[in-house]
């Protein structure tokens, strides 16, 4: 089963920090950076990890919702069985947002909540976009919240 992380940046504008899609074969794409979890490794020490290779140094506050995609069974024809969890993190610097995250050579493109409900659909990740305005209006309790079916 693979153990996938994405690292939701949110900035003080309500923007959502997205990369190109570095996936072999796939068009050209904006996701939520993502990466897997490694064998000893908990989902949150890997987002940890995935958020540094992003953002680096720059100064991020931790929220506390965790949307949950458990894995599906039986798993879907054509498909490979994996969980997905989306941690949510808040940029905090001042002034503008940066064209590109201090660790990545790629530029970076900063989605307004009108282009979340697109975003989950290309990410796989149902319910993305109500997690991400839950959080942010406050609605969403704290802890791990299961997306989708």
């Amino acid at each position: 089963m693979r153990r996938v992380v994405f690292v939701a940046v949110l900035s003080s504008e309500r923007t959502l920090a997205l990369v190109p899609d570095e996936s072999p074969g796939c068009p050209a794409r904006w996701v939520l950076p993502a990466g897997s979890a490694r064998a000893a490794e908990t989902y949150r020490d890997a987002a940890m990890r995935v958020l540094r290779d992003v953002v680096g140094a720059m100064p991020t506050r931790g929220g506390a919702v965790e949307g949950c995609r458990w894995a599906q069974v039986p798993v879907p024809v054509g498909q490979s069985r994996r969980e997905a969890h989306v941690f949510i993190f808040r940029l905090m610097v001042a002034g503008g947002l940066p064209k590109r995250l201090p660790e990545r050579r790629e530029p970076v493109r900063w989605a307004g909540p009108d282009q979340w409900p697109e975003l989950c659909a290309r990410c796989d990740l149902p319910d993305v976009d109500v997690l991400l305005t839950g959080y942010l209006e406050g609605w969403i309790p704290d802890g791990r919240i299961t997306l989708g079916p």
